[in-house]
């Protein structure tokens, strides 16, 4: 009776899918029904197997009964199952799971980084497919201490997550805050990163990202080693590590291939671009219009002249022209690759050259904003270059109202507001997770 009431219930939860099959099937000498969704099930060679198994006596290779000694759990239980693209039979003598082969066209092959370029080192990207995923990090760290969690989101929308972690390099406070929150929220929908960060209970409106993600095995490999926890989630290409910290800002763990001087070198460079991308545009501001007598007389002459006929205040010339310099980079990202460089082209050359022409915006303007551009693309990671964007905003509007206090104020403003972030547990201005910044 306990099985019939099973077979019902699938068949009421998934009566309205066309690619849900439910069907009688003779092996043997046995009457199973079966029960599969046809988009994520290999039938013809599930069933080649089943009955290969059978004849040859090997039914426990293949299949193990499921627990239900309750029933709305072990309902639950086999809709995940199905839901995972697992083949589930039904006869007199109980409930049987088959992990079947999928559909080989769902999931793309591991193939190269489409979104970053990795230097010195493998051209290896993660895929949509969480158990290729994990057996990527596991080749790449082969060590008995990788540690590998997995447990299943939501109510609605369920979605396999996997915790990683090297035990004993991993701070307990982080692994045990983690865990923490993914239990407390676990019936809480995970569809996007979003979902995931809010479940881990991050600020949801915090400007700098609480999280590092890359789709390089490598990088989460190294992020590992220096005692981050990394988390991957079924159907996303993208792994994500946890706790970021202020050094994420300009290193990024793949500097480890370079010599050490090397490391040192791009490293300094980045941490100066960091500073240049916040406060160019707020000290344009600054020496333009409120205290342009921190300037030698030849070169305040020079900067005035620089804005001749320009008819409005610099401030309103800076947000222009940086508003039409955030809509030129979202419609580079956004746009198909073949048309991204024509539209950098129009808005990078024609424009910038028409604008200036037009006198609506100073020369230095452009040297100025080109300079804070190019800066913030030097940092690591599109989640740091989109804070540090929204920060240089913060910065400017304060400058423009207190001149050089204020840019003083807000820069330290930045800095107690980033001394006040806790990100798993752990502060966001540590230089080190684990302890040992030589080694990270």
């Amino acid at each position: 009776m306990q099985i019939d009431k099973i077979k019902n219930d699938l068949s009421r939860r998934f009566r309205l899918n066309s690619d849900f099959v439910q069907k009688e099937l003779e092996i043997g000498e046995t009457t199973f029904e079966i029960f599969f969704f046809n988009t994520l099930v290999n039938y013809e060679t599930a069933i080649e197997q089943i009955n290969y198994d059978i004849l040859r006596g090997h039914k426990d290779s293949y299949v193990s009964r499921l627990d239900f000694s309750q029933e709305v759990s072990s309902s639950d239980q086999i809709s995940h199952e199905i839901l995972q693209g697992k083949l589930i039979l039904t006869s007199k003598d109980g409930v049987f799971l088959f992990d079947s082969l999928k559909k080989t066209n769902i999931s793309r092959a591991v193939s190269a980084p489409e979104s970053e370029n990795p230097l010195q080192s493998a051209y290896d990207a993660f895929t949509e497919d969480i158990d290729v995923n994990m057996g990527l990090i596991r080749k790449k760290m082969n060590s008995e201490n990788l540690t590998i969690e997995t447990r299943t989101l939501g109510k609605n929308t369920m979605k396999k997550i996997a915790i990683i972690y090297v035990k004993e390099v991993a701070p307990a406070e982080v692994i045990d805050s983690i865990r923490g929150k993914l239990e407390e929220n676990k019936e809480r929908d995970v569809t996007t990163v979003r979902n995931l960060v809010r479940s881990l209970g991050h600020p949801r409106l915090a400007i700098t990202p609480t999280y590092i993600s890359s789709e390089l095995p490598g990088e989460m490999i190294q992020n590992l080693l220096n005692g981050r926890v990394v988390i991957l989630m079924d159907q996303f290409s993208f792994a994500f590590a946890f706790p970021a910290i202020i050094t994420d800002l300009w290193s990024t763990t793949l500097d480890v291939n370079y010599p050490y001087l090397f490391q040192v070198f791009l490293r300094t460079v980045r941490a100066i671009a960091a500073l240049l991308a916040v406060t160019l545009p707020g000290l344009y501001v600054v020496l333009n219009s409120v205290n342009p007598e921190l300037l030698r007389i030849q070169l305040a002459i020079t900067v005035a002249k620089s804005r001749e006929g320009v008819p409005y205040p610099s401030l309103i010339e800076m947000l222009l022209v940086m508003l039409l310099l955030e809509m030129i980079i979202e419609a580079t990202i956004r746009l198909p690759k073949n048309i991204g460089p024509t539209i950098t082209m129009i808005g990078g050359i024609l424009l910038g050259q028409a604008i200036v022409q037009a006198k609506l915006v100073s020369n230095l303007l452009i040297i100025i904003l080109v300079a804070s551009a190019i800066a913030n693309f030097a940092l690591v990671g599109y989640m740091n270059t989109t804070g540090i964007r929204m920060y240089k905003y913060i910065v400017m509007l304060i400058s423009s109202f207190f001149g050089i206090w204020g840019l003083e104020v807000a820069m330290i403003w930045i800095v107690l507001y980033l001394s006040s972030l806790k990100t798993s547990g752990f502060p966001y201005m540590s230089f080190s997770v684990k302890g040992n910044m030589r080694d990270e």
